[in-house]
């Protein structure tokens, strides 16, 4: 098991800004207002030869209302007995009683402990020192996350925790990551709650309340014999004018993990999935050329309803949406998970395939004899010869001696026929085409 790290504190102490240091990357969002974190975001790191899972955590309040109190549990709760805590409070701001909550919750918690005094660059609050001892958790460490001042020292003194052996034999392999699927969608379509069930683990909080997820929140995810990365992202919304800042930075997060996932999966609320948001939202991530699988949800919220008129509706208003798999869940019931881990397998194999170029030349000479491409200036557009570049989308190249002036119906004509024939029904196919070299041209 991993050597894990955990930082908590109250809101607005740079708790993510020091979960960026320590991946040197700025992979949560840092904003300087309260409440920004809502979830737990994890990340793999190393240093001084010691491999760790660090953890970033949401701010932990005294508000009275019910969401604080289901984060303050939700948090504590995914503190692993073996867990090292990152106890962070705000330098400047000095030391107050969501502080002494916070501490107060810690101290019940038999882990290794360390007070990090976050922003201590420049002039700090001048009682500070003083009120770190009464909070009882020894020496405190004074860094500067934003600066990146202290931090080497803090990894020394977290570095005298760990046990003196190798375990890197004892991590999830990185090398059995083969997949990687974000979950996408517009905001309370049920992202997180269905990230729960198909982890079988409380890792992201769900609520009515919109745009709850905000960082990307990870985890690992096993079907039968693969092994998956998977993301809870944030809502997509389509008004860029009126979002704030934050809703502007968690969207951007959103599209990256697009960009970078293999399977997206997109969540559609049966009661509203014939909005225009929705196609919007499809329109974009088809776009990056993703495995793309819609997942209609809330299903335990409507009596009686058609999966096929459903289907129907949806390529009507998208066409390019005609054989995508398309799944009916209820993840607050946990109806159909099954199914749709299976079809994510079954759709990762069409998704990965490899076709033979005899196969594939037999099948364009055979498509080409029953409907050539239109001539130019009264000369035979030939398509010589087919071959597959890559897969994880599959992308084919066809050589021509006129490649320019083959129409686009033609090559929708070509995609069609290749889905169709050999077997990439619901995958988004790429076609491209390119001049083929004549040894006699000069």
């Amino acid at each position: 098991m991993l050597n894990e790290i955990f930082i908590i504190g109250k809101p607005n102490v740079g708790k993510s800004s020091l979960f960026n240091s320590f991946v040197e990357k700025k992979l949560a969002l840092v904003e300087n207002i309260p409440g920004v974190t809502v979830d737990i975001r994890k990340k793999r790191i190393n240093f001084f030869d010691n491999d760790y899972m660090i953890f970033d955590s949401a701010g932990i309040s005294n508000n009275s209302n019910n969401f604080s109190k289901e984060i303050r549990s939700f948090t504590i709760n995914n503190i692993t007995e073996s867990a090292i805590i990152l106890f962070v409070i705000d330098g400047k701001q000095g030391i107050d009683n969501d502080d002494f909550l916070v501490c107060k919750l810690v101290r019940k918690l038999k882990n290794q402990k360390i007070l990090v005094v976050n922003k201590s660059e420049g002039r700090l609050d001048p009682y500070i020192k003083t009120d770190c001892f009464k909070l009882g958790l020894g020496d405190p460490f004074f860094v500067s996350s934003a600066h990146n001042i202290g931090i080497h020292e803090l990894k020394l003194e977290i570095d005298k925790f760990i046990p003196k052996k190798n375990n890197k034999n004892e991590l999830f392999e990185s090398k059995k990551i083969e997949h990687s699927i974000a979950i996408v969608g517009q905001t309370n379509s049920g992202k997180s709650t269905l990230l729960n069930c198909i982890v079988d683990k409380k890792i992201a909080i769900t609520s009515e309340k919109p745009n709850l997820t905000r960082d990307p929140v990870e985890s690992n995810l096993q079907i039968n014999d693969l092994y998956f990365r998977i993301f809870d992202t944030a809502g997509l919304s389509t008004n860029y004018k009126k979002k704030e800042h934050i809703q502007k930075l968690s969207e951007y997060e959103t599209k990256r993990k697009i960009r970078l996932s293999e399977t997206i999966l997109i969540m559609l609320d049966i009661n509203n999935y014939w909005e225009k948001k929705n196609r919007q939202i499809i329109n974009s991530v088809i776009k990056e050329s993703r495995a793309t699988i819609l997942v209609i949800n809330k299903i335990d919220t409507i009596k009686e309803f058609s999966e096929q008129y459903i289907k129907e509706q949806i390529s009507l208003l998208l066409p390019q949406t005609k054989q995508m798999p398309i799944f009916f869940i209820s993840a607050k019931k946990k109806i159909g998970i099954k199914k749709l881990k299976n079809g994510i397998l079954d759709f990762l194999n069409i998704w990965v395939r490899r076709i033979n170029t005899a196969k594939l030349n037999k099948w364009l000479v055979e498509t080409v004899n029953i409907n050539p491409p239109a001539l130019k200036n009264g000369r035979e557009v030939k398509l010589k010869y087919i071959t597959q570049i890559s897969s994880r989308p599959p992308k084919f190249k066809i050589f021509s001696n006129y490649p320019d002036s083959i129409k686009e119906s033609y090559k929708r004509f070509l995609i069609r026929e290749l889905k169709k024939t050999l077997d990439f029904e619901g995958v988004i196919v790429k076609l491209i085409f390119s001049k083929v070299k004549n040894p006699y041209e000069k």
